[in-house]
């Protein structure tokens, strides 16, 4: 498995982003988005510490200068992704013969582009939940899920580009992407994972717990989901639980199918890819307890290794963990996330 940050040979007319623009790890090149909507998309949740621009290319601020005269793309030679200047993920829909690419921006809008960082492949995507106007669920001090969900999204691929498992995430900063874009993200890449990174709320009545009630969210009907959901339940739960907090958990909580009245997952980022997908609530952002200890460096940190262990784990073929939830839990979204609805684009150029 390769790394996306090593810079090879590029197809015709793709112009490589060189190591100092780089910068991270290959997640620092991504969307996010999520939530319910029109689509239900996710958990109606309310960004970790923030990179700067000298060591996060995807920071809104960072600014790359186009080539002078790029080389003409031969036909069939087009990526299915590009990574703006800016640092945004976007599909290719086509590519004229000036080399000017049309591309689809997150809030679905198509548009012309001159050039961009070609992305061809992933084994796994990262999806920090929300982002944008799109908060996710807010704790008791104002922290945002969205926040929290990027930062240990960063820090998951960072852990897993260093094992060389090329990664990219959903979104790279603090923008909204419709749950369909993440998840034509992934397949786009034919990523064998899509990883959802979430953080709980309401907090429900049962508790205090002795652990955390960490809830991951798989694909009906697919036993690769199941697996790789029971893996990450087991080693989030298991690198949780020597934090001292209050924890809180529903009585459900596990790993579970969440349908809505048609029988359809609930959340469009289990019912939209191809790939192989989970959405994990890592903890519960609205329990005060909690929170202290989610707004903790050591805290986001410890998360990131277990996502990354369960990702390991699950490439290496590791049977599984937790077992899955036998009755399924009946969610059906009022909306309102997750879809184009008054979506706002990021810059690209």
């Amino acid at each position: 498995m390769a790394s996306t940050v090593v810079l090879g040979a590029c197809a015709v007319g793709e112009r490589p982003m060189f190591a100092d623009e780089a910068g991270l790890d290959g997640s620092s090149n991504a969307l996010d988005g999520d939530a319910l909507s029109g689509d239900p998309d996710e958990p109606g949740d309310p960004l970790g510490t923030p990179a700067d621009a000298a060591t996060n290319p995807s920071s809104p601020d960072t600014v790359v200068e186009a080539p002078a005269d790029p080389a003409p793309v031969l036909p069939g030679t087009a990526p299915p992704i590009l990574i703006t200047a800016t640092g945004v993920i976007v599909p290719v829909v086509g590519v004229d013969e000036n080399n000017i690419y049309t591309v689809e921006t997150p809030c679905g809008a198509q548009v012309p582009l001159r050039w961009g960082q070609p992305l061809r492949a992933a084994d796994v995507v990262i999806d920090p939940g929300h982002g944008g106007d799109e908060r996710g669920a807010i704790g008791p001090s104002g922290e945002t899920e969205a926040e929290l969900n990027l930062d240990i999204a960063r820090r998951t691929a960072a852990l897993l580009d260093a094992q060389g498992i090329s990664v990219t995430l959903t979104r790279s900063s603090d923008y909204r992407v419709p749950i369909r874009m993440r998840a034509a993200i992934a397949d786009a890449l034919g990523a064998e994972l899509l990883l959802s990174i979430h953080h709980n709320s309401p907090t429900p009545t049962p508790g205090p717990e002795n652990g955390p009630g960490t809830e991951v969210y798989v694909q009906s009907g697919s036993d690769d989901s199941a697996r790789f959901g029971g893996i990450l339940h087991e080693e989030i739960v298991a690198t949780l639980s020597v934090f001292d907090a209050d924890w809180a958990s529903s009585s459900s909580a596990g790993v579970l199918r969440v349908v809505n009245d048609e029988g359809e997952d609930a959340y469009g980022i289990n019912r939209y890819p191809v790939a192989t997908a989970a959405l994990a609530e890592l903890a519960y952002i609205s329990n005060p307890t909690e929170a202290l200890v989610l707004a903790t460096d050591e805290y986001r940190q410890s998360a990131a290794e277990a996502l990354a262990r369960s990702v390991i784990r699950y490439l290496e073929n590791d049977p599984g963990g937790t077992a899955l939830n036998a009755e399924p839990r009946l969610f059906t979204s009022a909306g309102g996330t997750g879809g184009v609805d008054g979506c706002i684009d990021p810059v690209l150029e």
